[in-house]
């Protein structure tokens, strides 16, 4: 070890080493140095992101709703007592939101702790009864009660939001990406929402299935909840299942099937699409997403087909791809903002709720849509746009049609409602958390205006965490990290360049 160590030392001191060693030393020091830095980043993301300036006030989207809910008492139970909510990393924001609602509203908001372990609150009272309420869900399910779940109540209703995510963490308040990290925190919005849920005694039930490789997004599951509804699954397959929750259910969402539905020859056999058809005849409502890539979902596609809505082809039936390099947000075009349609009373009003608020929707890999019937497009690209297939462009109409709604009237006489849109990335994170477009607010608006529901959260104040939000992933942020990717290779030959010619020198 010694004669190794002095053979090292005179190597560093005699500069004999080659300029194929210095150049793999210092590519190592690089790697290394990423390593550590992607490392400590993959597993302390979620707990190192500090806010500059945090703003935890709260803004008067629901001023109307909760002034006219005097003498109601909403309470907020926290599963934890709060000196140790306020030393929790993520819990303490939720706290802070909380502290904001009771300060603005102090006669309609209450905050209660309880310990978990003693099973008491912060005046002494025993909660074990209540805690085995909150347990049942009301569906015949139960709730998952842990240290931190926030129960909402108010008088006989109550919802309890427990993180089923990070197990601790609170992550029902904030947006995690598909590799948990964090993009925002909602806690105003999930507030006003789940407070205007227990103040109502009306609430509607939504669905996602499963069973078909859907890709049930949690940007999409929060906004059911702001719009009021009892979000669940339910597997069209089981027929126990399906037949207790399709009774009752006010939305279906197929949201990015990878495999069919199945479909008998025989009308009389209680198959999926018959299922999802008896509903529709019923007045059911269908929220749908679909991967326009997905292959081999043609019984799928004839259920579109009937509230006239089909994807846009080329003659030889291969799937196109909407681009725009013009007003595009990325540099390859794919990813681009569409605008609302104004053709009549529905698109008006979303266009309009859109032109208040401001922004843009964003979609990327989307295709475009043929509409026929009662079918009418909700979302259009820009003129620029042109379509792609098999690496060429197809068409130059552009203004072509991204998602649409369509009503069926069936033969029982009732009216069922579809909205449908080509494309997984409408309700992606860092399309739903940014500054500058509209994804979460087109959404509302969606529900407001097409679905009915009414008493969307607006314009709540978010705190975003702004190196995930979509403005740093595109275009003016893309050019800044391929400079900086570049400029590591141009250091590692200047070092090289001035070693070589000082060991020439010498």
């Amino acid at each position: 070890m010694s004669k190794f160590k002095q053979k090292f030392t005179s190597m560093l001191k005699g500069r004999n080493f080659t300029s194929e060693l210095l150049a793999a030393v210092l590519i190592f020091v690089v790697v290394f140095v990423n390593v550590i830095i992607y490392t400590l980043d993959s597993y302390l993301g979620w707990y190192i992101y500090i806010a500059e300036t945090p703003d935890f006030s709260i803004s008067d989207t629901y001023s109307d709703t909760f002034l006219e809910a005097e003498g109601k008492e909403i309470r907020v139970t926290f599963c934890m007592p709060r000196t140790e909510l306020e030393a929790h990393s993520s819990g303490s924001f939720v706290l802070k939101t909380a502290d904001e609602f009771v300060k603005k509203y102090p006669n309609l908001f209450k905050l209660r702790f309880i310990n978990l372990v003693t099973k008491y609150d912060q005046d002494g009272n025993d909660v074990k009864d209540e805690l085995e309420i909150y347990k049942d869900n009301g569906r015949g399910g139960q709730n998952y009660i842990s240290e931190a779940s926030v129960i909402f109540e108010c008088g006989s209703n109550y919802r309890v939001l427990t993180d089923v995510v990070t197990g601790s963490g609170f992550a029902d308040f904030f947006t995690l990406d598909s590799n948990m990290y964090v993009t925002s925190y909602n806690g105003e919005e999930i507030f006003a929402a789940m407070s205007s849920w227990v103040l109502s005694d009306v609430h509607p039930e939504a669905y996602f299935t499963i069973g078909h490789g859907e890709a049930i997004m949690p940007t999409l599951y929060n906004v059911l909840l702001a719009a009021g509804y009892y979000v669940d699954t339910v597997n069209l397959r089981d027929a126990e299942d399906a037949d207790e929750k399709l009774e009752g259910a006010d939305l279906i969402v197929i949201s990015n099937p990878t495999t069919d539905i199945e479909r008998s020859a025989n009308p009389q056999i209680a198959t999926e699409y018959e299922r999802i058809k008896n509903y529709a005849d019923k007045g059911g409502s269908l929220f749908v997403t679909v991967d326009p890539y997905a292959k081999r979902l043609d019984v799928f596609y004839s259920l579109l087909a009937e509230y006239g809505i089909s994807l846009y082809t080329t003659p030889d039936g291969e799937r196109q791809t909407v681009r725009d390099e013009v007003s595009g947000i990325t540099l390859d075009g794919f990813t681009f903002a569409a605008s609302v349609s104004d053709t009549d009373s529905v698109s008006l009003g979303v266009k309009s709720k859109l032109d208040e608020l401001g922004g843009a929707v964003i979609l990327s890999d989307a295709s475009p849509l043929v509409l026929t019937g009662e079918a009418k497009p909700l979302l259009i690209s820009s003129s620029n746009s042109v379509c792609y297939s098999g690496g060429e462009v197809t068409d130059t109409a552009g203004g072509y049609t991204m998602a649409a709604y369509s009503t069926l009237q069936s033969q029982l006489g009732e009216e069922s409602k579809l909205f449908f849109i080509p494309t997984v990335y409408l309700t992606a994170t860092d399309a739903m958390v940014t500054r500058g477009y509209a994804n979460k607010d087109f959404l509302y608006s969606l529900f407001d205006e097409f679905f009915e529901m009414g008493e969307m959260p607006y314009g709540c104040n978010s705190i975003l965490y702004d190196t995930t939000t979509l403005e740093n992933l595109t275009m003016g942020t893309a050019r800044t990290y391929t400079a900086l990717l570049l400029l590591i290779p141009a250091v590692l030959c200047v070092v090289g360049v001035v070693t070589l010619i000082r060991r020439k020198n010498r």
